[in-house]
């Protein structure tokens, strides 16, 4: 987080109230059961929009034959 708000921080033990910080999303997700790609692409670490699934599906068509199967301990690049 302070790579992503080095602009703001200075210091990166001390963060005030007030500040508007940027949270990085996660670039990689691993697959629980219940998971789905859809469920993935919706969670607020990803997109935070289900419809973005197709995105997941494309970066990782090596080891998706199936988008509506996934299996979990698959490790999904998640593109940015």
């Amino acid at each position: 987080m302070y790579e992503a708000n080095n602009d703001i921080i200075s210091d990166p033990n001390l963060i005030y109230p007030g500040w508007l910080l940027f949270i990085p999303g996660v670039n990689e997700w691993k697959v629980k059961s219940g998971n789905w790609l859809w469920k993935i692409a919706n969670s607020v670490a990803v997109y935070g929009d289900g419809s973005k699934w197709p995105a997941i599906y494309e970066a990782n068509k090596d080891q998706i034959n199936d988008p509506d199967l996934i299996y979990p301990n698959q490790v999904f690049v998640i593109p940015r």
